[in-house]
C-alpha cells in the first residue's frame, strides 16, 4: 500500500512540475479484419478475365517450381486492377492459383497499403502528408481535395467517383506537395492547380501528370540548374600524363 501511495504522489508531483504531452491518436482508414458484407463475402464468385489469365501464365513462368508464391503480389495487383478493389473472393482465387492457404494471402493483403480492401471510387486520390509535403503546406492540398470531391479521408464521394487516402512518403519529396491519382503523380501543387486536376477528372479527362509548375520538367531545381552547368570534361581530364 505504501509503495502504491508513493508512486501516486510521485506521478502527481511530476505532472505539477511539467506538462506531459502525447502524440495525437490517429485511426487508420485501412481494413485489417474482414467482416462479411453484401459487397464482400466468400460466396461472391471471382474469376480472372481472359487477358489477365494470360498475364498470370506469363508471370508464373518467371518463378521456379516451389517458389510460385513469390508471384502473390503481382497476382493480387491484377485482381485489384480488374475489380477496382480487392475482395476476399479474389484473395481466395489467388491462393487457389498459387496453391497456398488463404491465410498466407490475407497476411500479404493486410500488410501492404497498396491493396484496397473496400469498394473504391473511380479515382483514388492519395494525398501525401509526410514531412516534406507537410512543410510545403500539404494541409491546403488535402483541404482542397476534400472540398472539391465532397469526400472525407478514408471514404468515397456520394457519386462514387472519388476516394481519398492520406498516405506517407510517395517518393517525390523534391516536388512537394504532391498527390497520386490511381497510377499518376501530380507534383508541385497549389490549391489552384489541385482544383484544376480534380475538375478535369470530373469531366472525364486525364490531366497531364508530373510537375504542375511551369519551370520544372522533372525534379530539377525550379529556378534553373545550380550544378553541372558546364560542358563535361574529356575522359583524360585530371589524369597524370605519365599514366
Amino acid at each position: 500500500m505504501f509503495t502504491s501511495l508513493r508512486k501516486a504522489c510521485s506521478l502527481s508531483l511530476l505532472k505539477n512540475i511539467r506538462n506531459l504531452q502525447t502524440s495525437a491518436v490517429r485511426t487508420s482508414d485501412a481494413l485489417f479484419v474482414h467482416r462479411d458484407t453484401e459487397q464482400d463475402n466468400p460466396n461472391i464468385p471471382f474469376e480472372f478475365d481472359a487477358a489477365n489469365k494470360k498475364r498470370i501464365e506469363a508471370i508464373l513462368k518467371i518463378y521456379p517450381e516451389g517458389h510460385k508464391r513469390g508471384a502473390m503480389i503481382p497476382l493480387l495487383d491484377l485482381a485489384q486492377r480488374q475489380h477496382g478493389w480487392l475482395p476476399i473472393s479474389a484473395m481466395h482465387k489467388v491462393a487457389e492459383i498459387l496453391g497456398v492457404s488463404n491465410m498466407r494471402v490475407y497476411e500479404v493483403a493486410t500488410f501492404y497499403t497498396m491493396f484496397n480492401r473496400r469498394p473504391m471510387g473511380k479515382y483514388h486520390v492519395q494525398v501525401c502528408t509526410c514531412t516534406p509535403c507537410w512543410l510545403r503546406d500539404s494541409d491546403s492540398i488535402m483541404k482542397a481535395v476534400k472540398e472539391l470531391t465532397n469526400c472525407e479521408v478514408g471514404g468515397n464521394s456520394p457519386d462514387n467517383m472519388f476516394s481519398i487516402s492520406e498516405v506517407e512518403c510517395l517518393g517525390a519529396c523534391a516536388n512537394a506537395p504532391m498527390l497520386q491519382v490511381n497510377d499518376d503523380y501530380y507534383e508541385d501543387l497549389t490549391p489552384e492547380t489541385t482544383a484544376t486536376i480534380i475538375n478535369a477528372l470530373k469531366r472525364g479527362e486525364r490531366p497531364a501528370p508530373g510537375p504542375q509548375c511551369k519551370n520544372r520538367y522533372a525534379a530539377e531545381p525550379n529556378g534553373g540548374l545550380t550544378s553541372l552547368t558546364s560542358p563535361p570534361k574529356e575522359p583524360s581530364f585530371g589524369v597524370r600524363s605519365d599514366l
